[in-house]
């Protein structure tokens, strides 16, 4: 029987849909979203700009304004910045262009699961290289890892995601130094802590930079993240990219968020704050380990078997992310506001002790 032409690629069957379970719940901490709604100075002039973006036609192709406004954020030539619809899309548009099949990408495990899942898409052979607890990056076995594989790409997450831990900087260079390949720093959580591979940009230039607007800058609806990069990177995957990838409205939010930076990155030392506040307030329930994080979020451990765990979590209204697949017995709980935080440490205490008796 011959393959019927609409069945779906062969490499494509057993790879599941990427998706964060979602449930109407009180208190949602499963996501890694601010709290924080965005300020009203952005708002109010975004609604002033949205009656005059002229909607009906198409919106500035190289959002040129917005990289500009990020390129003198960071002090960096527009042309090696490129905004898209997420960091996601920076990710797929990369491996577009320097991935594809025979071609591999190295991800250090564990760590953000769409790195994998994307190269999977473009038909990039994914390398995986596991990290023992407690997940830092030794700059040496990431050097073997890039001269054994000889990838294409090569993924360095820092902050990592699910583990909150900040990378040295040093395994960033040893990947760099070690092979030919592009190597993509993933900073999404980069604003909340440990050192940014921005201070290489200038040295190496096969070095990318990930960030996004949806964490610090309270802005995950818009759909915005963005590339730092050598300009020839950043013309090289112009070839993989859609035309018109970025709407009027998702560029005037960035752009409006950057005016008003002061107050949309305000939040940040409070949310670093509740962090450290609510790390301690977990340590003190019995049978909760918590792991470091440079994030807006804490990874922890208990006795008890993580789906069981989460769903009983959920069954009480509050919404964590189950990553006991990955990590054995280990969810992730996305910093909120004083509030949320105290209904998910006496929900997960209770849970815990009706569990023991």
């Amino acid at each position: 029987m011959t393959e019927r032409p609409y069945e779906i690629r062969d490499n494509l069957r057993a790879i599941p849909p990427y998706r964060a379970p979602q449930a109407d719940a009180p208190v949602r901490l499963n996501t890694n979203e601010s709290p924080y709604a965005p300020p009203d100075a952005v708002l109010k002039e975004l609604g002033e700009r949205i009656v005059n973006a002229g909607l009906n036609r198409y919106p500035d192709r190289d959002a040129a304004a917005l990289r500009a406004a990020l390129g003198a954020r960071f002090s960096w030539p527009s042309a090696g910045v490129w905004p898209a619809n997420g960091s996601n899309e920076v990710i797929q548009t990369v491996l577009l262009a320097f991935g594809g099949p025979g071609r591999r990408a190295v991800v250090f495990e564990p760590t953000y699961g769409m790195h994998t899942h994307i190269a999977h898409v473009t038909g990039t052979d994914v390398v995986s290289v596991t990290i023992p607890e407690p997940w830092v990056l030794d700059p040496n076995a990431v050097a073997d890892a890039v001269r054994e594989s000889e990838p294409a790409v090569t993924f360095i997450c820092s902050p990592n995601n699910p583990t909150g831990t900040a990378q040295p900087l040093a395994a960033v260079a040893a990947a760099l130094e070690s092979g030919p390949g592009i190597v993509l720093s993933d900073e999404a959580y980069g604003e909340f802590g440990g050192e940014s591979a921005t201070t290489f940009l200038g040295k190496y230039d096969r070095l990318g930079i990930v960030r996004s607007f949806s964490k610090s800058w309270r802005l995950a609806g818009a759909r915005l993240g963005y590339l730092l990069a050598h300009p020839w990177l950043v013309e090289a995957i112009q070839v993989a990219r859609l035309p018109y990838h970025l709407s009027a409205l998702s560029q005037a939010c960035a752009e409006i968020a950057i005016k008003h930076a002061p107050q949309s990155l305000a939040a940040i030392d409070e949310i670093i704050a509740e962090r450290d506040r609510l790390a301690k307030e977990m340590e003190r329930v019995p049978g909760v380990e918590v792991f470091p994080s440079a994030a807006n979020f804490l990874l922890f451990r208990t006795s008890i078997e993580g789906t069981k765990l989460w769903k009983s979590l959920a069954d009480a209204g509050v919404l964590v992310r189950d990553f006991s697949t990955m990590i054995p017995g280990c969810l992730r709980v996305t910093v909120g506001t004083a509030d949320q935080n105290l209904t998910f440490v006496e929900t997960l205490r209770r849970v815990l002790t009706d569990a023991r008796t």
